[in-house]
Formats: structure tokens, C-alpha cells, sequence
């Protein structure tokens, strides 16, 4: 178990390093903080955005983790200034520096969501919708597209979470077998619970039958 009065007051700092970079940014005063995000990250979790970066998710997780089990706080807070860091790279023009930065943001705060659910004080899922946006004038990667494509399902988002999955195919990001997973697991949903994600079972039932022929010419 993590030291709660340790977590605690790890929170209590980020909050008060966010309000920093918040007035830093509406004074325009971009590189300061951008280097107080590093110097928070650096001191609190011996972490910085660039080494964030370079890490595969799994290894990042695995560093922010104690006796393998994910310190999700953690993990937000690096989501958290990942994003900010992103927003401030984007303000300045830097858009080819801040979309890497998005979708990593984005990916962490969907583990820590569809892991430990919603953490007070972070807003985890309004930022997520938040990045979301940032994101969608691009092409994302299928890293990225696949935790949104889980987070719309588990969200009962099924007509967004299918979208996901057709995206994917073309980007060859999902293989036959989970699409079939995927339409397998909506089918065990009731009529209700259909309509009310945007996929009634008819259009469940044309889906499936859709990707069982694109999932045969992909085997065959």
C-alpha cells in the first residue's frame, strides 16, 4: 500500500505547481513554465516529460509503481503535465512537440481510468475529452486509438467504440479475432443497453456481419 499522508501531500504540490504554470502561461511567460513543469516532475517523481516520452506506457507505469502494483496518482500527474506541456508547445507553434505529447497524456488517463476510475481533484475525464479535441485535427496512432476504442466501450459508447474499431482495421492496429471479441461482447448486451450506446442490435447485427467478411479477406 502507498503512504496516503505521502500521497496527499504529493497532491497538494501538484496543485500548487499547476496554479504556477497557469499563471505562467497566461503571462505569457512560456519557456518558465515549461521548466516548471521539469523541475516538479524531476523532484516529486524523478521524472521528466522527456523521459516520459521515450518510455513505452508499460515501462512508465512500471516505474511509478511500487511492488508491481501502479501508483494511478502518479500516473496522473504526469498525465497532467504531460498535457499542460502540450498545451503550452502548441500555444508557441510547436504543434509537431505537443501532439506526442497529447496522445501520451491521453493514453495514461485512460488506464487510470478504466483502472482506479475518476481520482478527486484531477478531472481526469474532462481532460480526457479535452485531448480528445486537441487531437482531432490529427492522425493518431493505433497505440492511441485503442485505449479511446476500450474507453468507448467500457463508457457504453458502443456506435463510437465500433467507429474506433474500423479505424483501426485501416490503420492495421486490430486483428480479426478482436473485432470479433468486440461484437462478441456487445451481443451479451441488452436491446436497452444497445440503444442507449448508439448501436442497436440490427445495426450490431450488420456490423458483426460487415467485419466477419472484412475479417475474411484479411485471413484468407
Amino acid at each position: 500500500m502507498f503512504d496516503r499522508d505521502y500521497m496527499m501531500r504529493m497532491i497538494s504540490q501538484m496543485a500548487a505547481a499547476m496554479g504556477r504554470v497557469m499563471g505562467l502561461k497566461e503571462q505569457k511567460k512560456h519557456e518558465e513554465a515549461l521548466l516548471e513543469i521539469d523541475e516538479f516532475l524531476s523532484k516529486e517523481l524523478r521524472m521528466r516529460t522527456r523521459l516520459a516520452l521515450g518510455l513505452s506506457d508499460e515501462d512508465l507505469v512500471q516505474m511509478l509503481s511500487v511492488g508491481g502494483t501502479p501508483n494511478y496518482e502518479s500516473v496522473a500527474i504526469v498525465a497532467a503535465f504531460l498535457q499542460e506541456e502540450g498545451d503550452i508547445l502548441s500555444e508557441t507553434g510547436r504543434t509537431a512537440d505537443a501532439v506526442p505529447r497529447f496522445e501520451k497524456a491521453l493514453r495514461l488517463m485512460l488506464y487510470v481510468l478504466r483502472g482506479n476510475g475518476p481520482i478527486k481533484g484531477f478531472d481526469l475525464e474532462e481532460r480526457a475529452e479535452r485531448l480528445l479535441g486537441n487531437l482531432a485535427p490529427f492522425e493518431t496512432s493505433a497505440e492511441t486509438k485503442r485505449a479511446v476504442w476500450g474507453w468507448r466501450e467500457s463508457e457504453g459508447r458502443f456506435a463510437d467504440a465500433e467507429d474506433l474499431l474500423y479505424e483501426l482495421y485501416d490503420q492495421q492496429g486490430v486483428t480479426p479475432d478482436e473485432g470479433r471479441s468486440f461484437y462478441e461482447r456487445l451481443e451479451r448486451k441488452s436491446d436497452s443497453e444497445l440503444e442507449d450506446g448508439g448501436l442497436p442490435r440490427p445495426e450490431l447485427r450488420e456490423g458483426r456481419r460487415q467485419w466477419d467478411t472484412l475479417a475474411g479477406e484479411t485471413t484468407s
